[in-house]
């Protein structure tokens, strides 16, 4: 018989079904980060692969899912901060909220960091 705990992710079915959320995210952000098109930021960088860094890291420190390993989330995190800034200046910005942007970015990323370094040097 399957294990059932109180929590919503407390069955093996639910853990199962959270497992292949965060698998189905980490192919997204895999699959854009190898596709310069695709990581524009007018394109997919910041619809979908920004979306799912944030909600990764979400499930990794809610749901205590397994996170990528720091040299994954590090490469993800040099690609895209150097598609921003090579590219945000064509949208004509202002300069607070190229800055802030930057900086939610920045944070997204140090927040999955911390996590995996957590789980992987632990």
């Amino acid at each position: 018989m399957r294990t059932w705990g109180e929590d919503n992710f407390a069955n093996e079915g639910a853990r199962d079904y959270l497992s292949l959320v965060s698998a189905k995210l980490v192919a997204t952000i895999s699959e854009i980060v190898v596709d310069d098109e695709r990581l524009e930021l007018d394109e997919d960088g910041e619809s979908m692969f920004m979306p799912s860094v944030e909600l990764l890291a979400l499930l990794c420190e809610r749901y205590d899912v397994t996170p990528p390993k720091p040299s994954s989330i590090l490469g993800w995190q040099q690609k895209y901060l150097s598609v921003y800034d090579r590219s945000i200046d064509k949208y004509n910005p202002d300069k607070a909220f190229k800055a802030a942007r930057r900086k939610v970015i920045e944070k997204t990323f140090r927040w999955l960091m911390s996590l995996s370094a957590s789980y992987w040097n632990s």
